[in-house]
C-alpha cells in the first residue's frame, strides 16, 4: 500500500529528470524539489531565505502551508545532527552535519527513488516517510509552477559538464582531492548540484561534504556560470569542508609562524584562505592546461596582498601536489613563513 501511494504521487507529477549518476555537474528533480521545500520551511538558521521570500510573494502562505511547514521542521530536526563549529579558526566555517535526508535526495534522480531509498535502507521510520510524502504532495501544485523553469537547468548542467571536461577541470580537481585529503570519490549524484533559485542579483553557493550546491536561476544567472566561477567554487569547497580539528590545528600552526598578520587590519579570510583559493583557481589549475602559454602577470586580484601572497602559494601548491604531499602542517607552516616574510618587507 505504501509503495503504491508513493508511485501514484510521483507518476502524477510533472517533474522530469534524466539519469545523472555519472555526471560531474548535475541537475535532478529530487534535489531541486528537496531544496525548494527545505528553503520554504526555513526549518533552521542558515537555510537560504530566497525560497521562502519568493514563495510568499508568489503564492502567499496559507494556514495549511504553515501546518505542513511545522510538520516538515519536526522531521528535519529529528534526523539532523549538527557538529560543533571550529574554534579560533582562520578558515571559513561551514555547518558540518550528519544529514541523511540531504545525502539521499542528492544521490538520486527522482523523488520516487529518494523516498524508496529512505525506506529500503531504513534511514527514516516508515510513518515519517509517509509524512514526508504528504508534505511533498501538499506543495506539489505550487512547486510545479516554480520548476517549469528548472527544465532549463538540465541543459545548463550538460553545457557546464562539457566545459569542465574540455578544460580538464574535472580531472585536475581530483588531484586536489588527494592533496586536501577528502574522500570525495564517495560523493554520489554529482560533485556540483544545480538547483533552482529566484531571479536575485547573484547565484547562491553553499557546500556540503565536498559537494557544491549551486542555486541559480536559469534565465538570470546563466551568463555568470563560466569556468572561472565553477573553479573558484570547487576550490573553495575543498577548504571550507575541512574538518573542525584540522581547521583548528592548522590555524594554530599558521598564527605561530605568522603572528604579524593579526595586526594587518584585514579580514581573517584574507590571511590565508582567499590567497590560497586564488593560487589554486587562478594559477595552479589554469597552468595545468595552458602550460607555457600561461601568463601569471595577467591575473587580477582583489588586493595587492592577495596578489603577492597567492603567487608564493601557487609555487608551493605546485611543488606539493607534484610530490604528492598534502594540505597539512608542513604546507601551512611554509605558507605562514612566506606570510611573515612578506610582512617584514
Amino acid at each position: 500500500m505504501f509503495i503504491k501511494f508513493i508511485t501514484f504521487f510521483i507518476c502524477s507529477s510533472i517533474f522530469m529528470s534524466v539519469n545523472a549518476k555519472n555526471r560531474f555537474i548535475t541537475y535532478t528533480e529530487a534535489f531541486d524539489v528537496f531544496e525548494i521545500v527545505d528553503g520554504i520551511s526555513l526549518w533552521k538558521e542558515g537555510v537560504p531565505k530566497g525560497y521562502r521570500d519568493y514563495y510568499e510573494k508568489t503564492f502567499g502562505i496559507s494556514n495549511t502551508d504553515k501546518y505542513m511547514i511545522k510538520k516538515y521542521k519536526a522531521l528535519r530536526e529529528k534526523y539532523h545532527s549538527e557538529y560543533p563549529k571550529s574554534v579560533d579558526s582562520i578558515f571559513t566555517d561551514s555547518k558540518i552535519s550528519s544529514d541523511i535526508i540531504v545525502r539521499t535526495f542528492a544521490s538520486v534522480d527522482t523523488l520516487d527513488q529518494g523516498l524508496k531509498l529512505l525506506k529500503k535502507k531504513k534511514l527514516m521510520e516508515l510513518e515519517d516517510i509517509k509524512e514526508l510524502v504528504l508534505i511533498y504532495k501538499h506543495f506539489k501544485e505550487n512547486i510545479s509552477v516554480i520548476v517549469k523553469e528548472s527544465s532549463l537547468l538540465d541543459s545548463e548542467a550538460k553545457r557546464l559538464s562539457k566545459l569542465v571536461k574540455k578544460s580538464k577541470l574535472e580531472k585536475n580537481i581530483k588531484k586536489l582531492d588527494k592533496f586536501f585529503n577528502l574522500p570525495t570519490s564517495k560523493i554520489k549524484g554529482g560533485r556540483i548540484k544545480l538547483v533552482w533559485w529566484p531571479q536575485t542579483e547573484l547565484p547562491s553557493v553553499s557546500y556540503q561534504g565536498g559537494r557544491v550546491i549551486l542555486r541559480v536561476n536559469p534565465i538570470k544567472h546563466s551568463n555568470m556560470l563560466d569556468e572561472e566561477f565553477l573553479t573558484k567554487a570547487l576550490v573553495q569547497s575543498l577548504i571550507v569542508t575541512q574538518g573542525k580539528t584540522v581547521k583548528e590545528n592548522l590555524s594554530k600552526v599558521f598564527l605561530a609562524e605568522c603572528p604579524g598578520i593579526k595586526d594587518k587590519g584585514i579580514d581573517k579570510t584574507l590571511w590565508l584562505e582567499v590567497p590560497l583559493v586564488e593560487a589554486i583557481s587562478k594559477y595552479y589549475l589554469p597552468f595545468q592546461v595552458l602550460k607555457k602559454k600561461f601568463n601569471p602577470y595577467s591575473i587580477e586580484s582583489e588586493s595587492p596582498w592577495v596578489s603577492t601572497f597567492s603567487k608564493f602559494l601557487y609555487g608551493l601548491t605546485q611543488h606539493s601536489v607534484k610530490r604528492r604531499a598534502q594540505f597539512d602542517r608542513e604546507f601551512v607552516s611554509t605558507s605562514a613563513k612566506y606570510c611573515q616574510n612578506l610582512l617584514n618587507l
